[in-house]
């Protein structure tokens, strides 16, 4: 069983609008609505490569019965933490005539104190023989910034790998104080994590060892349709997916995160776990809907997927 944690639950809405401009009325071309949020992505995916994944987090409202709904609807487990407020929507906004994405991502509404601790002891009992753990995604208002440390370090009691997927202060406090397996960050967070701005492959290459190696951990850093560079202890690989038609991106790295720590949990050695992982966040681009592929799509990809060593 993987443990998906999925803090900032939403209803994630993707609308296609060909030819979108502001300060015009749009008829969408067509709609689709999902329980989202990064953890439920990564569970989508870890479902569809044939793994049990239980979703947790905090949840409220008619929004959050949707949620609840939408995940027994899809066959994805959950132990949620309730809470009287609305969980938040967020709206996509695909424009495949000029192959934009607007992205509208509400904050969503402050934790209430005691829900900390409640989530806290409900995660507590589900780490426990977990094969792996991921923390992914922002963190809602009223939850302080260490938070996934604090859920790493329970984990690791429990003898839990931890995957960390998140960027600024939950970052670098959840790599300072929660040691995690791994992160998964992408550019623009390495760059902020990093204090400096990365141009080139060799860059990437270069700040990722580094990385791994101030924190003792391994770093896949996600490049979109360019793949991801992982690195740990000196050792570096870059992955190249085959080039597509995309469909849409939105929640590919959350499936790039599900078919790595798969791989990992398997057993599998980097390079073909991060193979595992770049295919599934390439095929998530061919479907519209955040998390979803399909296992055909995932194994023609992963025969194309080229995974090179980048140690010298």
């Amino acid at each position: 069983m993987f443990v998906c944690v999925n803090a900032n639950a939403a209803i994630d809405k993707t609308v296609v609008v060909p030819g979108f401009a502001l300060d015009r009325i749009h008829r969408p071309e067509s709609v689709v609505q999902l329980p989202g949020g990064k953890g439920i992505n990564v569970a989508r995916g870890l479902r569809t490569l044939g793994e049990s994944a239980c979703v947790t987090g905090w949840a409220g409202g008619h929004a959050g019965q949707f949620i609840a709904a939408g995940l027994a609807a899809e066959g994805l487990a959950a132990e949620l933490s309730w809470c009287e407020f609305e969980s938040r929507t967020c709206l996509s906004i695909l424009d495949p005539q000029r192959g934009t994405l607007t992205e509208l991502y509400e904050n969503g509404q402050a934790v209430p104190a005691a829900k900390l601790e409640e989530l806290s002891t409900l995660f507590a009992r589900l780490v426990q023989g977990a094969a792996f753990v991921t923390l992914s995604g922002s963190l809602p208002p009223g939850v302080p910034p260490n938070f996934y440390a604090t859920l790493a370090q329970i984990a690791a009691a429990a003898g839990a790998p931890v995957a960390l997927d998140c960027g600024g202060e939950a970052l670098r406090l959840g790599l300072e104080q929660g040691h995690p397996t791994l992160i998964k960050p992408n550019q623009t967070e390495l760059e902020a994590l990093m204090g400096r701005t990365l141009h080139s492959p060799a860059e990437f290459r270069q700040a990722a060892l580094e990385t791994a190696a101030q924190y003792h951990t391994l770093v896949v850093l996600s490049l979109g349709a360019q793949g991801a560079v992982a690195a740990r202890a000196g050792e570096a690989w870059l992955a190249c997916p085959p080039r597509i038609e995309a469909v849409s991106a939105v929640g590919s790295g959350d499936c790039l995160l599900a078919g790595l720590v798969q791989g990992l949990a398997r057993g599998m050695q980097l390079p073909e776990a991060l193979r595992r992982g770049v295919a599934a966040g390439t095929a998530n681009a061919l479907t519209l809907g955040a998390g979803r592929f399909t296992s055909a799509d995932f194994e023609h990809i992963l025969t194309n997927v080229v995974c090179t060593s980048l140690t010298w």
